[in-house]
């Protein structure tokens, strides 16, 4: 599978399309293939900037999803995509709350259902060892 280009590549090579430097020497120069140009090149003209896709959610829909869960934290997904009419899946909704809100699901420490002292002094064990460790 090919490497994805930096930013700063991205930002080089249009700047060098832009001075009207052939693809011949463009490719030469920074060792990239004549399509990786063309297909950098049209993207560019298409859409203004060398990125590629937009997020699914706007900053607006994210504060909006992120008020919501502080209001009520065992909300669901799917609650969350129904309320506000969000155009994305479970799934991205899901890494958008923890990549971009920095939000997580923290499960509790002691387990349920488990009868054997056993299994609660491990859970009571971690959750000593983590408030230790300041988390």
């Amino acid at each position: 599978m090919p490497v994805p280009l930096s930013l700063d590549l991205r930002k080089r090579i249009i700047e060098a399309k832009l001075r009207g430097d052939t693809q011949a020497k463009i490719s030469s120069d920074k060792s990239v293939h004549t399509s990786t140009i063309t297909k950098l090149w049209a993207l560019y003209c298409a859409t203004g900037n060398s990125r590629g896709r937009k997020p699914g959610l706007s900053s607006e829909q994210l504060e909006q999803v992120r008020a919501a869960i502080l209001e009520q934290p065992d909300i669901t997904l799917q609650e969350l995509k129904d309320r506000f009419s969000l155009p994305v899946s479970l799934p991205a909704l899901s890494k958008a709350i923890r990549n971009r809100l920095k939000l997580y699901y923290k499960k509790n420490a002691v387990p349920r259902g488990t009868a054997s002292g056993r299994d609660r002094n491990k859970a009571r064990g971690m959750e000593i060892r983590t408030a230790r460790n300041g988390y």
